[in-house]
């Protein structure tokens, strides 16, 4: 279950997603594919680039044409896993079928939000394979690509997973599976479309049945680290880290009055949000301080990081999801995480002083950890952090004067704001992991290399914006409503848009015809595309300063980061 999109370019604008349809001819393909896995080095993931160049050398062997690129990409990465994903126990691995599969005209089955709830009547494929697998004891969700399936790995409820789609749905719901190294594998259907598909069952049995005592060699993976600082987000984890910081009685329900301030920061820090910029800090401590142990898979790495370090991490995260309550004041947003943001539930008052309490939740969690880290290593901590968060202020404050000003917003002003409101953050993160670790960083590669991430991480959310299918999204082009300096406005306006975009703005009263509108104009201009263009180049420069790291663990943690944040 590879990232089937090829790495070229070149590649990526032919169709190379077709299976053959004789059957001779893709066991020929598998055999190749089985032939060079003898020689793979399977103790990092293998990058798409590996894929793709074995692959086209079996297509080579054969005198096949590109189309069947992709086919060949997921041969090669099933070899790659297959081993570690049959080692895995099958309650510990999760299959996932499309709906695709089923006969329409007698489908007994239900929807809900997670996908298809099989009935079980027989009529199509999807019955025999889920009762088999259910017997088994694996884990089915039958739907076309779903969030479900990362948080099953993130939550500790699946080790590894099997795909049944076509090779597009395939990309597109594996492709941050690839990313975590997670072992999988995948039977792609035997045609593209949504309708009158086929699979080879016998081929999905086959895995699906497939075990074996354990695999001799093993595939570094970030899963036990990112399951760990989950972990410390989990309601009695994080009360024991707070416990010496908080007043309330935070198990009680019936909180009294005096102590709500403190009930509505805890429920705060516990709705919602990746855990992103707190997993920088453990997995930097922890490859800082032990290098690639903790990235075995069945590494107990808790026992690795110390509740002292665990608490820098949550106060990271307390400081972002106070800058967040503050953010969604400055823009009167009304929705965070799915739900009413916090200024819109309680009013602005309360809400600005639970961001404010969160903000000293941060360094007070911080500061108490002198004993276990040092003084000094405490102190210069905190001085990091301290000069993040003013800068982070600068960035967001020359956010809302330039709204206020109407100022011509050039490219390099947009990215300026980026790099002051993102990159010292996860520049913070960082350095707070490898200094408890005691792991000595020049600054300005930290530096360079989280401007990079930091901008990136902007440009891929102003992209974010106009996308149909964030689940979290109310309405589209929310950052032109608002005004706000994006990328994309400054792209517009350097192509001679700054006019039509007054124009626009005093021409449609209601949002979401505004919004459709610009993103016309943002379209014609080219802007989505040199938008992306920028996202490339900063993920570019990004892995170029990541690969000038001479600690070879960070210098892969580094890597890993720009592929799942950007």
């Amino acid at each position: 279950m590879a990232s089937y999109e090829p790495a070229s370019q070149e590649s990526a604008e032919r169709d190379i997603k077709q299976v053959p349809a004789d059957a001779k001819l893709r066991e020929a393909v598998r055999h190749l594919a089985a032939e060079s896995g003898k020689a793979m080095d399977r103790s990092r993931p293998f990058t798409r680039e590996n894929i793709e160049r074995r692959a086209q050398r079996i297509l080579g062997q054969l005198s096949l044409s590109d189309s069947f690129l992709g086919f060949a990409m997921v041969a090669v990465s099933n070899v790659f896993w297959r081993h570690q994903f049959e080692a895995v126990p099958f309650d510990r691995r999760l299959l996932l079928m499309p709906n695709c599969l089923r006969d329409k005209s007698s489908c007994k089955g239900v929807f809900d939000h997670v996908g298809l709830h099989c009935a079980g009547c027989g009529a199509c494929t999807i019955g025999g394979v889920k009762s088999k697998a259910d017997e088994l004891g694996y884990q089915v969700i039958v739907a076309e690509g779903t969030p479900a399936v990362i948080m099953k790995i993130m939550e500790g409820e699946a080790d590894a997973i099997m795909g049944v789609a076509c090779l597009d749905s395939l990309e597109k719901a594996f492709k941050h599976v690839v990313e975590l190294g997670t072992p999988h594998v995948a039977v792609p259907l035997l045609n593209n479309g949504c309708a009158d598909t086929t699979v080879e069952v016998d081929r999905i049995m086959r895995f699906l049945q497939a075990r074996r005592s354990g695999a001799t060699e093993r595939t570094h993976t970030y899963v036990p680290l990112l399951r760990e600082t989950v972990r410390i987000f989990d309601r009695p984890a994080i009360l024991a880290l707070m416990s010496s910081c908080m007043q309330a009685d935070l198990d009680n329900e019936n909180v009294d009055p005096m102590n709500a301030t403190e009930s509505i920061a805890f429920d705060w820090l516990l709705t919602g949000g990746k855990r992103l910029r707190p997993f920088v800090t453990i997995a930097a401590y922890a490859v800082g301080k032990h290098g690639t142990a903790p990235l075995a898979p069945d590494t107990e790495v808790s026992g690795l990081i110390p509740d002292s370090v665990k608490r820098i991490g949550l106060a990271i995260e307390a400081l972002h999801k106070a800058s967040l309550v503050h953010d969604d004041i400055e823009d009167d947003d009304a929705f965070r995480y799915g739900r009413q943001t916090l200024h819109r539930r309680h009013g602005i008052g309360p809400a600005l002083n639970v961001g404010d309490l969160l903000v000293g939740l941060g360094y007070r969690l911080i500061s108490g950890e002198s004993a276990a880290l040092g003084a000094q290593c405490v102190a210069d901590i905190l001085c990091h952090l301290s000069s993040a968060h003013l800068e982070l202020c600068r960035g967001q404050g020359a956010e809302l004067l330039w709204q206020k000003r109407h100022k011509k917003l050039r490219p390099i002003d947009a990215l300026s704001i980026y790099a002051l409101k993102t990159a010292p953050a996860f520049e913070t993160a960082l350095f707070a992991g490898l200094r408890a670790a005691g792991l000595e960083i020049e600054n300005g590669a930290l530096r360079r290399f989280s401007t990079c991430l930091g901008e990136g991480y902007q440009v891929l959310n102003d992209l974010a914006d106009w996308r149909e299918d964030d689940r979290n999204k109310v309405t589209l082009g929310q950052d032109v409503v608002a005004r706000r300096p994006t990328i994309l406005r400054a792209f517009a306006e350097e192509a001679g848009g700054e006019e039509r975009l007054a124009e626009l703005s005093r021409a449609h009263a209601d949002d979401m015809t505004m919004a459709a509108a610009v993103k016309a104009l943002y379209t014609e201009l080219g802007v989505f595309a040199k938008a992306e263009k920028l996202l490339e180049k900063l993920t570019s420069r990004a892995n170029d300063v990541a690969g000038e790291i001479e600690q070879p663990a960070l210098s892969n943690l580094l890597k890993f980061l720009v592929k799942i944040v950007l």
